[in-house]
């Protein structure tokens, strides 16, 4: 009975890893957190259809690109690993004039909005971008770096991103004592 439960463990794990792979291909990351420690990377993910529509009510995922394996790896978080890199439970969904916006809130970080935007272009190709407060302004996030000392505690969180116009902003979050 144990190779049948570790087959079945192996399975599960297999679908797991195709399902979060096959996900992270057709849809657009709208930005992704790397930490020190290793090149892993954690990206934020929107499922769009056809149409660049948000699909579900959920319809923000968080995924692994597990670059120490290879450049096309992807997992998906553990259960672990959730209050961490996850998201809050509430996603709001809403049309704008240009396309649609999810409002999601990170659990680690939850005091900082992030407003993840679609916008089609006359050729129908989809944009999403990901916007947030980084500095005293709010500009399109692309990344969030973790500075992480051993055992378990951050030194810092940084924030890059670009302003309205163009230019490259950062900013540097202290971990709190």
């Amino acid at each position: 009975m144990t190779w049948l439960r570790n087959a079945v463990v192996a399975a599960l794990m297999a679908f797991s890893a195709l399902a979060a792979a096959e996900a992270s291909a057709q849809t657009p990351s709208a930005f992704f957190l790397s930490r020190s420690e290793n090149r892993n990377q954690v990206h934020y993910a929107l499922r769009v259809d056809e149409a660049c529509r948000p699909v579900g009510t959920q319809p923000v995922f968080v995924y692994w690109r597990m670059l120490e394996r290879g450049e096309s790896e992807v997992e998906d978080l553990l259960a672990v690993e959730q209050p961490v890199y996850g998201l809050d439970g509430t996603q709001q969904v809403e049309a704008t004039a240009d396309g649609w916006k999810v409002r999601i809130r990170l659990r680690a970080f939850p005091e900082r909005p992030i407003d993840i935007t679609t916008t089609s272009s006359a050729r129908g190709q989809c944009t999403v971008q990901s916007w947030t407060k980084v500095g005293a302004h709010v500009a399109q996030l692309e990344h969030v770096f973790v500075k992480t000392s051993w055992p378990f505690s951050v030194d810092f969180v940084r924030l890059d991103g670009t302003n309205p116009d163009g230019h490259p902003v950062t900013e540097l979050v202290r971990a709190r004592d």
